[in-house]
């Protein structure tokens, strides 16, 4: 609302008015009580007038004269009409705040956030592991989705995160409501395959909403999770970074526990779902890059008994800058070329890539973190 509008607006009006009062209170008391006084200040009417524009009367100040004292009771009187109906309105105002805020109206006010679009049953799984995952930090979270506000009161009341928590009503494939969620100053973004619908009309949503989330938001990283294999290509070309086809994990899962149910006790503990050492992320130091992946491994599992099993090199944005050669003069020209077109340089998204148990002698100079197996009942780095 700019500031035209406000003025038009009843608040604005009343707010007008009990300025335009205040004013002239302020001035008729001057001229009517204290006249040419050597003592006479106006920041004296000027107190006398709000002390008797809100009726509290404090009486350090009082007229003495009849004109002065009819001036005090027509701003007393006009003060109790003017003074209840602004703050009324401005309760008003703070209502009708909160409740657009609980409906998912209001545009979030928050960076480092996560965005989750779309919601299933099992975004409280994925909820409850970014909680552990982000632990000492405070996990600031916006949903956006269509869900009812029923729906979305018991999700607040299970989730118990009070102000962290944040709701964007409406359907995730329009940019103006994800645009809601403050997206390019996300932490990441999860799309979700959404219950209610349909494989194919919840698949064609997420691709909807990743293309979106490219235009707002082109460097946030966006996991995606889809329902049908099929549709995996066409998310990668929206612009996801990672895709996670529904059921894909879990039959392969089976298919293992065929071999040994021991592998599915394996694999709970990685996720943090048993009673024992848990995948964990370990950012590196300067001094772990400079050794190589035995000594580094050995230092560890003395240390802390933690059990290193990859070394990790995080993604990050390529541009044509990174990979031309500020040397060659053609590589200069190419440069020039995008620069006098306006031509956008970047190359999108390389990586992350994982080395798994990589070669006693494999220098850590260029890995930026380590994937660990926490020793049971050790202290959890995330």
């Amino acid at each position: 609302m700019n500031f035209i509008n406000w003025l038009k607006s009843g608040f604005g009006k009343l707010v007008i008015a009990t300025a335009l009062l205040l004013l002239f209170s302020t001035l008729g008391f001057y001229w009517i009580e204290l006249g040419d006084g050597e003592e006479a200040r106006m920041s004296q009417a000027f107190w006398w007038a709000i002390v008797t524009l809100t009726t509290v009367g404090y009486g350090d100040m009082v007229p003495i004269t009849v004109p002065g004292r009819i001036l005090g009771g027509l701003v007393m009187i006009s003060g109790i009409g003017l003074v209840t109906s602004l703050t009324g309105n401005m309760a008003s105002m703070l209502v009708e705040q909160k409740a657009k805020k609980r409906k998912g109206l209001l545009s979030v006010k928050v960076s480092d956030h996560v965005i989750i679009l779309g919601w299933n049953d099992y975004a409280f799984g994925l909820i409850e592991s970014l909680n552990e995952q982000t632990a000492p930090r405070k996990l600031h979270l916006v949903i956006v989705s269509n869900l009812e506000s029923e729906v979305r009161d018991e999700i607040a009341f299970r989730l118990n995160m009070g102000d962290q928590l944040n709701f964007v009503h409406g359907s995730i494939s329009q940019a103006n409501v994800i645009s809601r969620a403050n997206p390019d100053v996300a932490r990441n973004v999860y799309v979700l395959c959404q219950s209610g619908l349909d494989s194919k009309e919840s698949d064609q949503q997420a691709i909807y909403a990743v293309l979106a989330l490219r235009t707002l938001a082109p460097k946030v990283p966006v996991y995606a999770e889809i329902a049908l294999h099929e549709n995996k290509e066409h998310l990668l070309r929206a612009g996801a970074n990672e895709i996670l086809v529904r059921g894909e994990i879990s039959g392969r899962m089976m298919g293992m526990m065929g071999a040994s149910p021991s592998m599915w006790s394996f694999f709970r503990n990685l996720l943090g779902l048993g009673d024992s050492g848990r995948l964990i992320f370990r950012p590196f130091t300067a001094e772990d890059r400079q050794m190589n992946w035995g000594e580094l491994s050995s230092r560890i599992r003395n240390c802390s008994g933690d059990l290193p099993v990859a070394a990790c090199k995080l993604g990050k944005n390529l541009t044509l800058q990174d990979v031309l050669d500020e040397g060659s003069a053609l590589d200069q020209f190419i440069m020039e070329l995008f620069k006098t077109s306006g031509q956008d340089s970047s190359l999108g998204m390389q990586g992350p890539k994982v080395q798994m148990n990589p070669p006693d002698s494999e220098s850590m100079d260029e890995y930026d973190a380590l994937l660990v197996i926490s020793a049971p009942g050790g202290q959890e780095n995330g």
